[in-house]
């Protein structure tokens, strides 16, 4: 038996599927419209494909952006879970800020999980990304893991500077890795002999450290004092923490027990104490002690004359890790013990002279050499402070000059509001005073009544055509002028005048229009003179100015006219104009 779908032709089953297909691009079309028509409304302009291209990378996944934030927020719980998921993220497929952050999240991984860490090609991705004069958590991160990567390689200078510069990126100085900062700066002072930056960096790491960070910061400042030769503020320190030694993991509590010894053995020279230091720290350690502190028991050995107790203890020093500094002093001790049984007292004066001014040599350079790094570091920050500043001062300006731009366009708004405000009040006034004046003649209303509501009217217009020419600069100058005597008035070229008689009769329309409708009905005929009389009169101008505007030849021209406008004009209208 043959189906549904069987039994359809061909050609229906073609058109059925167009039918969808149309259905669908409809659809679509109409989804594009709708957020083109959004968009336009706000002021954007949009192609349809473009649209489209936006909505299918919006509909697609972020890649492993996500996976990374994730991971960046477990990272001080769970470092070793973090370490098993950056292992399944393949760093080839990543670019960009994706690559940036997993550079930042695989080497703190590694630091805490004590991977040792021995390049810093990767953490390199992610300084070179994240600008570094644009303060933000991941840009500093990024810095601090540089100096982590150092600290690892024991580079004491490249450490200090990406530290130094990973302070200045973190945007919140309340975070931990910004204290952490201070701790490891510190640490790298004492290692270029520095004790004074030393101090300085562990005192800020005390004074904003938190309840677990005291304890680091109290041994840090104990080392930066035993580099200052201040063995008594460092004992206090380290003698008060051994207080709490049950409360110490093993490594702060070695370190204590090792920093004491040093203190009795260099400075109070009381062998017996340093040794039970030094016995202390072997008990606590076992065989997994720091050979550094054989060194410090064949030192005791050699000043209490034990010769070959002190050549075993360097001989058992200098079989453990490859650590320079250390290889060097004990081969710099058996040399001595070695030069104490021949008899060459020039020779081993000699060797003691060349030791001291190579120990100076190396201290100045080490010094001058983060000396040169805060330098250079101070210049970029005051640069970048500079830059900051330009940047808030042009942020002023143009917030300024903004304001300024749209304040005169307000008050050039509010001015032709006003203006044309005042314009159709002037028209309204005006439709009345025909009606009224069809009233009086078609005698429907009261000559008397409507006469005062006429001159009301009068009245209204000819203060709103003052309030008018007010705001034009000519009011301005022919006010200072009326300050003057009036012989000191200057005289009016003709364009002048031609541009004062031009503003006069624009703002004084309506009142021109009722002049001359007063005079017809009086019989008279008022002349161009006369009307600019009477509206210069009315604005209280001297007769001086009022001269100069109508070109009359003395004071006495002006009063005639103003006496024979008595005879053209009703007393109710000249008493509105002040005549």
């Amino acid at each position: 038996m043959k189906t549904f779908h069987q039994k359809i032709p061909c050609r229906a089953t073609y058109h059925f599927s167009c039918f969808h297909f149309c259905r669908i691009m409809k659809y679509t079309y109409f989804c594009v419209a709708m957020t083109r028509h959004t968009l336009m409304k706000l002021r954007i302009t949009a192609s349809p494909l473009l649209l489209l291209a936006a909505l299918f990378i919006g509909c697609g996944g972020h890649g492993h952006m996500r996976q990374l934030e994730r991971l960046e927020a477990q990272l001080d719980t769970a470092p070793d879970a973090v370490r098993l998921a950056l292992d399944s993220i393949p760093l080839a497929t990543l670019d960009g800020e994706e690559r940036a952050l997993y550079a930042i999240l695989r080497t703190q991984a590694d630091y805490k999980c004590y991977v040792p860490l021995t390049t810093d090609t990767l953490i390199r991705h992610a300084t070179t990304y994240y600008n570094r004069n644009r303060k933000s958590y991941r840009a500093a991160m990024a810095w601090y893991s540089l100096g982590c990567v150092y600290t690892e390689l024991k580079h004491d200078a490249p450490a200090v500077e990406a530290y130094l510069q990973a302070q200045s990126l973190f945007p919140d100085t309340t975070v931990r890795y910004h204290r952490l900062c201070y701790q490891n700066l510190g640490q790298h002072y004492l290692n270029k002999n520095m004790p004074d930056k030393a101090l300085a960096a562990y005192t800020a790491y005390h004074n904003v450290a938190e309840d677990y960070d005291h304890l680091y910061a109290d041994i840090g400042l104990a080392q930066a004092y035993i580099y200052k030769s201040q063995p008594e503020q460092a004992r206090e320190i380290l003698k008060r923490l051994l207080l709490h030694r049950d409360e110490m993991d093993t490594l702060s509590l070695g370190t204590v027990l090792f920093d004491l010894g040093k203190i009795e053995y260099g400075f109070y020279k009381d062998y017996d104490k340093a040794e039970a230091y030094f016995d202390q720290l072997i008990a606590l350690y076992g065989p997994d002690v720091d050979d550094v502190t054989y060194w410090f028991k064949g030192n005791i050995a050699e000043s209490r004359g034990y010769s070959d107790t002190a050549r075993c203890y360097y001989e058992k020093a200098m079989q453990g890790y490859d650590e320079v500094y250390l290889q060097y002093n004990c081969a710099r001790s058996l040399l001595y013990l070695t030069l104490d049984s021949i008899a060459q007292p020039k020779l081993y004066a000699y060797i003691k002279r060349f030791e001291q001014t190579s120990d100076s040599i190396n201290r100045i350079e080490r010094r001058t050499e983060i000396d040169e790094i805060h330098t250079a570091h101070h210049m970029e920050l005051q640069q970048r402070e500079l830059a900051q500043r330009h940047q808030r001062f042009i942020f002023i300006i143009v917030c300024l000059l903004a304001s300024t731009a749209i304040g005169v366009l307000l008050i050039e708004r509010h001015r032709k509001q006003h203006y044309l405000r005042l314009q159709q009040e002037l028209q309204h006034n005006q439709a009345r005073i025909y009606k009224m004046y069809q009233s009086i003649e078609e005698k429907r209303d009261n000559g008397s009544l409507a006469r005062e509501q006429i001159l009301a009217l009068y009245r209204d217009n000819l203060s709103k055509s003052v309030d008018l020419f007010k705001k034009e600069r000519w009011a301005t100058r022919l006010q200072q002028l009326s300050e003057l005597r009036s012989k000191e008035i200057p005289s009016f070229t003709v364009n002048e005048r031609e541009q004062l008689v031009e503003v006069l009769e624009r703002c004084f329309v309506n009142v021109i229009t009722n002049l001359r409708d007063e005079a017809a009905k009086q019989k008279r005929r008022l002349k161009a003179e006369d009307i600019h009389l009477c509206l210069l009169l009315s604005l209280g101008y001297s007769i001086g100015v009022i001269r100069e505007c109508l070109t009359a030849s003395s004071d006495d021209v002006v009063r005639k006219r103003r006496v024979r406008l008595g005879d053209k004009l009703p007393e109710d209208i000249l008493l509105l104009f002040s005549v």
